[in-house]
């Protein structure tokens, strides 16, 4: 057989993983649209902690971060099973993902420990 024969199933899961995108952009959508109809003025203020500015710098930050990590991202062709991947955008689209994902995860970390720590 042919290594460079795509899996049975591989059509499918492909559709599976679109399907699951557009599900998670909708649902997404539908909950930002929801919480800004049902967002009071004062709900800003939790217990004296700037939820709503804490919650806008997390998204600013966010997409600063993917716009870096993109920036930042490798474009050298990348050989895979034999083929040789040369997009520069999904080369750069992937090292984003990773970079983004891994950074997150060390923020979360700290995030925990410093608020372990903290009195």
């Amino acid at each position: 057989m042919n290594s460079f024969i795509s899996p049975f199933f591989a059509d499918l899961m492909l559709w599976l993983m679109y399907l699951m995108l557009a599900a998670a952009l909708v649902t997404t959508g539908f909950s930002v649209w929801h919480g800004m109809r049902t967002r009071r003025k004062g709900d800003d203020i939790i217990n004296g902690v700037p939820a709503g500015k804490i919650g806008w710098c997390v998204a600013i930050l966010l997409v600063v971060c993917l716009v870096v990590t993109f920036l930042l991202g490798s474009s050298s062709p990348v050989v895979t099973n034999g083929v040789q991947f040369t997009d520069v955008f999904w080369l750069k689209a992937t090292d984003m993902f990773i970079y983004t994902s891994i950074l997150l995860i060390i923020g979360c970390f700290v995030s925990a420990i410093v608020s372990r720590f903290r009195s």
